[in-house]
C-alpha cells in the first residue's frame, strides 16, 4: 500500500535541515499560485497585534509586499535584509509590508522576538497552521520565501516570486510607485 503522505514529510524534512532552498508541496489537484495579472483574493485578517486588516481595501494609494515567510525557513531569512532595505527605502514613498508567517504552531512568541531582533517594524499575520495557513491556502502558497506585490488601489498582482526578490525586488518597487504616481 502506497503512502501519499510520505512525499510532503520527506519535503518538509529536506526544507528543515536546508537541503531545499524552499518547499514546494503542490499536489497534482491543487490550483497554480497566482501570477502578476491576476487579483489577488480579498480577505480579512487580525495582525499578531490584534488589528484587524481588510485586505487590499486597507492599502489605498499604497503599493503592498504580500510576504509569504517563516522564522525556520532559511532562504526567508536570507531574503530579509532585502525585504527590510526595501522597506526602509520605499515606506516613505507608498509601500507596506504586510507579512504572513508559515510559522508552526506555538510559535508566536518565537515570531514576535524575531520580527524586533531583524527590525521588522510591518505587520504580520500569523495562524500557526504551518503550511496549512488559511492565506496561504487562498493564495496557493506551495513554497516559500513567496512575496507578492500588489496594487492596493486595485488589487491586481504586480509582481510575484523570483520578480519580487533578491536583486528583483527593488526595481519592481520602484516601478511599481512610479506607475502609480502617473496615474
Amino acid at each position: 500500500m502506497q503512502n501519499s503522505n510520505i512525499i510532503p514529510k520527506f519535503k518538509y524534512a529536506l526544507v528543515l535541515i536546508g537541503f531545499l532552498p524552499a518547499a514546494t508541496l503542490m499536489a497534482a489537484d491543487e490550483k497554480p499560485a497566482l501570477g502578476a495579472g491576476d487579483k489577488a483574493p480579498v480577505f480579512e485578517a487580525k495582525t499578531t497585534g490584534g488589528k484587524l486588516i481588510k485586505f487590499p481595501d486597507a492599502y489605498k494609494g499604497k503599493i503592498v509586499l504580500l510576504d509569504f515567510w517563516a522564522t525556520w525557513c532559511g532562504p526567508c531569512r536570507a531574503e530579509l535584509p532585502k525585504v527590510v532595505d526595501a522597506y526602509e527605502r520605499f515606506h516613505s514613498k507608498g509601500l507596506e509590508v504586510l507579512g504572513v508567517s508559515l510559522d508552526q504552531p506555538n510559535a508566536a512568541a518565537k515570531l514576535a522576538k524575531f520580527t524586533e531582533d531583524n527590525h521588522m517594524p510591518w505587520p504580520q499575520i500569523y495562524d500557526g497552521k504551518y503550511w496549512k495557513a488559511e492565506l496561504a491556502q487562498k493564495y496557493s502558497i506551495h513554497s516559500i520565501p513567496r512575496p507578492i506585490l500588489v496594487d492596493g488601489d486595485t488589487g491586481v498582482i504586480l509582481a510575484e516570486g523570483q520578480d519580487a526578490r533578491g536583486s528583483h525586488l527593488a526595481p519592481s518597487i520602484a516601478k511599481a510607485l512610479a506607475a502609480k504616481k502617473k496615474a
